[in-house]
């Protein structure tokens, strides 16, 4: 069975879509039964049927002493899908309604450049999710990237789903990437530089709208990265970028 779909996308888990899985193809089922042909204990089965249940996926029926189980019309999966929509539209929209009470930052602030740090995976994902809203929020159709290797294969582990999110909204990227690797995906362009060191530095830069990301990775492979909102940061960053870009 194909296992493209992940069931975090309508809040299950793995072990819940193998219960399921494992239900679709054996109807009327004991917990016995499931636990026997998953390998799961019949304790996380159990629990997997009461999430699978509140989700409308299984349903249930007692044949004497004993409870049997099947597994509703997997297109209910995609409903689940349609409802989790419906509900991250509506609290998008409060989002811009609370954004829209907070206070404006004053003109003396606006005029400092201002850093902030991040640091592991749930830091880095917090500036790919920037990346995302600053350019959905400027208009910016597209941003540029600095790319190694090494830090490429650490940048997405809590947000996965990133380039497609990217795609959906329409924003395109130029990507230098220093050293091998790398892939062409849609909306985005990709260009080689060769390291001039023996190792290839272990770096990462993002340049959107009025911003650039600074990412790094530690030898203990801990990511950390920094933002500096800065207008002409920024600028310089793009026309470096630019050259390189031309020569490469």
């Amino acid at each position: 069975m194909e296992h493209l779909f992940d069931f975090k996308e309508i809040g299950l888990e793995n072990r819940d879509k193998k219960v399921y899985e494992t239900l679709v193809g054996h109807p009327g089922s004991s917990l016995r039964s499931i636990a026997s042909v998953t390998g799961i204990n019949r304790g996380s089965v159990y629990e997997s049927m009461k999430q699978l249940a509140d989700a409308g996926l299984v349903g249930s029926i007692e044949v004497g002493k004993q409870r049997r189980y099947t597994a509703n019309d997997p297109r209910t999966i995609v409903e689940l899908l349609r409802e989790r929509q419906t509900q991250a539209q509506l609290a998008e929209q409060a989002a811009y309604a609370y954004i829209d009470t907070l206070p404006r930052p004053s003109d003396e602030a606006q005029s400092v450049a201002f850093a902030t740090y991040y640091e592991d995976i749930e830091g880095v994902a917090g500036i790919l999710r920037d990346v995302i809203s600053t350019c959905r929020e400027q208009g910016v159709e597209s941003y540029r990237v600095i790319t190694t290797k090494r830090v490429r294969e650490h940048m997405y582990v809590n947000f996965k789903n990133f380039t497609q999110r990217r795609i959906a909204a329409g924003i395109a990227v130029q990507a230098l990437a220093v050293g091998s690797g790398g892939n062409k995906d849609e909306l985005s362009e990709r260009r080689w530089l060769e390291s001039t060191r023996g190792d290839t530095p272990n770096c990462y830069t993002i340049i959107y709208a009025h911003k650039t990301a600074f990412i790094t990775m530690s030898d203990t492979n801990i990511l950390s990265g920094i933002v500096i909102d800065n207008p002409g940061v920024a600028q310089l960053q793009k026309e470096l970028f630019d050259r390189l870009w031309l020569t490469s």
